[in-house]
């Protein structure tokens, strides 16, 4: 039972993943930093990063993005410069290059992690691409609705005139008819 339990608590410790503790300033005290690139908690802590970096932080972590991707362009540093990209805050938001760095992913070197990341990243581009073409086109229509419903109404306007304008001319003669 004693064997068993040290076998248990080895099999449980070699599963546990490497983790490292930093100190970073903000709000968070502590950040936790995952050793292995493909995991998806690694992800999900590189998109909350990024969406919380200040303006001229987020200029900067691009420019280091780029660099990396130029030096190294593997799945972990294509796929940290496209998030960056299409998903980061408005100054650094390119989805259009974003969607062409997706386009040329190599999915047999990536993770599962990645690949899915990726996936994930072409389905949101393509349907705010979509959302952002729906709303121009319905904002195109209700421009030109608006139009017309002006013009109609001009139109309303000049036909009223026209009408108080034969009231007028027949007040006078129906004025000397009861004379």
């Amino acid at each position: 039972m004693r064997n068993l339990l040290w076998v248990i608590v080895i099999l449980g410790l070699g599963a546990c993943q490497l983790v490292s503790v930093q100190r970073v300033d903000g709000t968070v005290p502590v950040e936790l930093r995952v050793d292995r690139v493909d995991d998806e908690a690694y992800w999900l802590e590189e998109w909350h990063r990024a969406i919380a970096l200040p303006e001229g932080q987020l200029v900067q972590t691009l420019k280091t993005r780029e660099l990396e991707f130029e030096q190294s362009a593997n799945p972990g540093t294509r796929l940290r410069l496209v998030l960056l990209l299409a998903e980061g805050p408005q100054p650094v938001r390119d989805q259009a290059r974003a969607l062409e760095l997706l386009s040329e992913f190599d999915a047999a070197q990536a993770s599962d992690s990645a690949k899915a990341l990726a996936a994930l990243l072409t389905q949101v581009i393509k349907e705010q691409r979509w959302f952002s073409d729906k709303v121009d086109e319905l904002n195109r229509k209700s421009k030109d609705s608006q139009t017309h419903v002006e013009e109609l109404e001009r139109q309303l306007r000049e036909l009223t005139t026209i009408e108080q304008n034969i009231q007028q001319r027949e007040l006078p003669s129906s004025r000397k008819e009861k004379q």
